[in-house]
């Protein structure tokens, strides 16, 4: 059996070592505190690079964006090109007649008593998703109903106007003010 007794008064201090628990507290929160002020610094440093990166970024695109805009206006332009091209491929293989001959045509078929203030002939398309189409459309005035009727007639009668552009039909003028004319 062993006994220990304490000999030490209550008022007799012990030396403890080197180290005591008010230096480990206080260490532990300098090292904590150390490290959260580095932390903060680090972020920052990271926020002041991210701004800067973000400023060259902008100033990079602000000088850029004229340069873009005119790049996307040509390739609208090349796209535009490009279908009118293949159009006209199209318009070349296809078994349409010349237009001399269209225009021709009509010349010789529109009666004498009749006075065009407008003719047009050539390719239409009302949206990108439907196809093209042509159109020969002229107004003028006729001495009487009737002379626009023969001259449709005779107009419709043409096979190389029907290769071109499909049935001739007749518009009053006020009936239809988008398209001028009568004939189309």
């Amino acid at each position: 059996m062993n006994l220990q007794v304490n000999l030490l008064k209550k008022t007799e201090r012990r030396y403890q070592g080197i180290v005591s628990m008010k230096v480990m507290v206080l260490g532990s929160v300098s090292v904590l505190a150390g490290i959260t002020i580095l932390v903060f610094l680090l972020a920052g440093v990271s926020k002041m690079t991210l701004n800067a990166n973000l400023d060259r970024a902008r100033h990079e695109w602000e000088r850029l964006e004229p340069q873009a805009a005119v790049v996307r206006k040509a390739q609208a332009a090349i796209g535009t090109n490009s279908k009118t091209l293949s159009d006209l491929e199209n318009w070349s293989r296809g078994d349409h007649p010349s237009m001399f001959s269209v225009l021709y045509a009509a010349q010789s078929r529109i009666p004498s008593s009749m006075a065009l203030d407008n003719f047009y002939a050539g390719l239409e398309q009302a949206s990108d998703d439907e196809p093209a189409y042509y159109i020969l459309r002229f107004s003028g005035r006729s001495l009487g109903e009737l002379t626009a009727v023969e001259a449709k007639r005779q107009l419709n009668a043409d096979a190389g106007l029907r290769r071109f552009c499909g049935e001739i039909k007749l518009f009053p003028l006020s009936a239809n003010p988008a398209r001028p004319g009568f004939l189309h």
